[in-house]
């Protein structure tokens, strides 16, 4: 009679180095990610006087500040 024998799977250090490349890579990207949406929020706070400032219309200040955080064209 012949049996099966359950192997569990063994991490080598090649796949061990992918793991940790992938969360370094998640890391990153949520890291721009939060970036990217608290420079949003401080865009969304400008007054007229400070857009001037840095040559940003009201309406451009408007379509950049609504943008999801993960979208960056």
């Amino acid at each position: 009679m012949m049996t099966l024998v359950e192997r569990q799977p063994r991490i080598t250090p090649a796949s061990w180095s992918k793991v940790m490349r992938l969360c370094r890579r998640a890391r990153d990207v949520m890291a721009a990610w939060r970036s990217r949406a608290r420079q949003r929020r401080a865009l969304a706070r400008l007054d007229d006087r400070l857009l001037a400032d840095v040559g940003i219309t009201r309406q451009a200040q408007m379509m950049e500040s609504s943008k999801l955080f993960w979208w960056c064209p």
